[in-house]
């Protein structure tokens, strides 16, 4: 696999090893708070609203970690350390605010313009901090890249998603840090349209057994598992994950458990080949490459927390609803 392809792997195994411990306790807020009382409110929903701050050059945003972040007023310059974050800005029309990204954040295609301040593993700190951005949008994962950033006196909000709705958060968040908020409110409203309109169409009876492949062999049976976005756009699509009791947002059974799943189609990303998946240990006597229900799936799509995830519920239901018509006229 190329460097990209590890990185998003990587970002996957991560947080099935560190969500409980960065979680916090309750929601977070997502309003602007007073700078008087920077207290947590209600869960997160899709809105966000700012509120009057005693202080017009700052605002208090509490972050999708449970942070509370002092921010300024009017936020102008932008470094990500995310790809969902840089896809983000684009969509919300805030690209021109960004002056530093991670190397994986490879979209849009304008995105080549911007300074790399190194990559999801291993961000540069000192270009960062030349850099001078007014925040910097961060994964919860980069703790020690976080506190190192905050140690200079650098702004850094992490915004990136674990689960569905935490993608309509994430960009509600970005949209009120930038001063796109009626942007982002259009975003994750065609976004809801978009996949209401596929979950609608979706067959209600006989819905196939679905196992998307993140990774396979030797690194790991990787996948979604329950409250992960990823078996979210399944169910959302009309499909009904395999690993959906599985108990852990991301899971990695042994290859004996995904035997024993069978699933009618297997969606796998395509950072590999069916052939490959075919070749590996087990796969080849599961029903669904058997019978040709093997399905390549671009993982930028579904394995990050961006707005394309509404191109990958689209996706899904293609493939759902062609593989439920073909059964019933069998």
């Amino acid at each position: 696999m190329n460097r990209k392809s590890l990185s998003i792997l990587a970002f996957a195994i991560a947080l099935a090893l560190a969500l409980s411990a960065c979680a916090p306790t309750e929601a977070p807020s997502t309003s602007v708070q007073p700078t008087a009382e920077a207290t947590p409110t209600a869960a997160p929903t899709d809105e966000v609203v700012a509120e009057p701050t005693s202080a017009p050059e700052v605002a208090i945003l509490t972050d999708m970690v449970g942070r509370q972040v002092e921010l300024p007023a009017q936020v102008e310059t932008v470094v990500s350390l995310a790809s969902s974050n840089t896809e983000i800005l684009y969509a919300i029309g805030a690209g021109d605010m960004l002056i530093g990204r991670d190397s994986y954040s490879d979209y849009p295609e304008e995105v080549a313009d911007v300074a790399v301040v190194g990559d999801f593993n291993g961000p540069n700190i000192e270009a960062i901090a030349e850099a001078q951005p007014d925040v910097v949008l961060a994964s919860s994962l980069l703790e020690d890249v976080i506190n190192q950033l905050t140690d200079l006196g650098i702004t850094v909000f992490c915004t990136e998603a674990s689960d569905y709705e935490g993608i309509y958060t994430s960009i509600k968040l970005i949209g009120t840090i930038c001063g796109k908020t009626e942007e982002a409110s259009a975003l994750c409203e065609q976004m809801r349209e978009t996949i209401d309109a596929v979950h609608a169409a979706a067959a209600t009876e006989n819905q196939p057994t679905v196992y998307y492949v993140m990774s396979f062999g030797e690194y790991g049976e990787w996948s979604g598992g329950p409250g992960s976005f990823i078996n979210t756009a399944i169910e959302l699509a009309g499909g009904i994950p395999v690993t959906k009791d599985m108990g852990e947002t991301w899971v990695n059974p042994s290859i004996e458990q995904v035997v024993e799943l069978d699933p009618d189609i297997i969606l796998l990303s395509s950072l590999y080949t069916i052939e490959d998946l075919s070749a590996a240990n087990g796969y080849a006597d599961m029903r669904a490459v058997k019978e040709g229900n093997v399905y390549l799936v671009n993982p930028d799509l579904v394995e990050l927390p961006g707005p394309r995830i509404a191109e990958a519920v689209t996706t899904f239901g293609e493939i759902f609803s062609a593989y439920v018509a073909e059964n019933q006229a069998a």
